[in-house]
């Protein structure tokens, strides 16, 4: 029982919540409201315990909310600055959040008690948990990134170096030794080997990454890049598929069952959907009053938006898009 919202933060509870959380919200979509600046990153964790949607935020405070209905169960607060990443370890018990504020934080999912602040020299721009949970990473400014035992939190962690660059996104994908990373100034995917801390391999893009994501299975890895949208395969970073819009790109994501992906653009306020064997558009989401920045699928494919303009927004397959 997550008693993050009333048993940790209590007079912090955001305005609003989900629009329509008691009115049927299954059968409608949902507008997410709480956070006040631009929503960088949010992902979807399925567990035993249900399906949770943990969101970053610029405003400095990350959100957990329950995945299908968007109520929101409670804030992690103690960041001083923005916050770029925030992600749930596999059972959803724990967090871990990046900042503006030179540090990363581990907290408890279920109390929202923060249990360790891991210090930087430089914004943290992404942060991401091993596949067994043990291992933390994080990567920002510095061009490091950064891999801490959570087993032994003050212990100094070891260093893969991206000297030069500021580290846009960082992924675990696998229970393999791979870390996956872009940056700020190469046309290219990192794939790093965690037992030399070295990059062993380069996927080359279009342009500069400005999104990098799993698929909602986790068997592809998913990008964009100016005008192109990546997928690769996981085990094999071969490429799947790649198709070129007529527009700028800053977020992505594919469905369960890879029938369609959602991409968002810098220089419009909608979704866009695709069929994801041609590439064929199908529909446009609209509603947000901001460029969307973070999209991500649920098992069952209802998908949400983050948005500039401060609000999720969860999209239902089967009410209609423009409502």
């Amino acid at each position: 029982d997550r008693g993050m919202s009333q048993g940790k933060k209590g007079s912090d509870a955001p305005d609003g919540g989900a629009a329509g959380a008691n009115k049927g919200t299954m059968n409608r979509n949902v507008i997410c409201t709480g956070h006040s600046r631009p929503i960088p990153q949010m992902e979807f964790k399925d567990t035993d315990d249900g399906l949770f949607l943990i969101s970053a935020c610029l405003d400095n405070r990350p959100m957990l909310r329950d995945g299908p209905s968007g109520d929101w169960i409670g804030s992690f607060v103690g960041h001083n600055g923005a916050v770029w990443c925030a992600r749930l370890n596999s059972n959803g018990t724990r967090a871990v959040t990046a900042s503006a504020d030179f540090t990363a934080k581990y907290w408890c999912a279920i109390t929202g008690q923060m249990l360790h602040s891991f210090e930087h020299q430089h914004v943290v721009r992404a942060a991401c948990f091993s596949k067994d949970d043990q291992k933390m990473f994080t990567a920002g400014r510095e061009g490091k990134i950064r891999i801490f035992d959570l087993t032994k939190p003050t212990a100094e962690p070891s260093v893969c170096n991206d000297k030069g660059c500021m580290v846009h996104y960082l992924l675990n994908p696998s229970e393999s030794p791979t870390l996956v990373s872009s940056d700020d100034k190469n046309h290219e995917v990192k794939i790093w080997d965690t037992r030399t801390n070295k990059s062993e391999l380069k996927l080359q893009t279009d342009d500069i990454v400005t999104d990098l994501c799993l698929s909602c299975d986790g068997n592809m890895l998913c990008g964009t890049a100016g005008k192109t949208v990546f997928f690769w395969d996981i085990k094999t970073f071969e490429v799947v598929k790649t198709f070129k819009m007529d527009r700028d790109l800053l977020s992505v994501a594919v469905d369960m069952k890879k029938t369609r992906f959602v991409v968002g653009s810098p220089d419009e306020l909608y979704v866009r959907s695709y069929q994801f064997e041609n590439g064929a558009e199908l529909t446009t989401y609209k509603g947000h009053h901001g460029p969307v920045g973070s999209l991500a699928f649920m098992p069952g494919g209802d998908f949400a938006s983050g948005s500039v303009d401060g609000t999720i927004r969860i999209w239902r397959q089967t009410v209609k898009t423009d409502e």
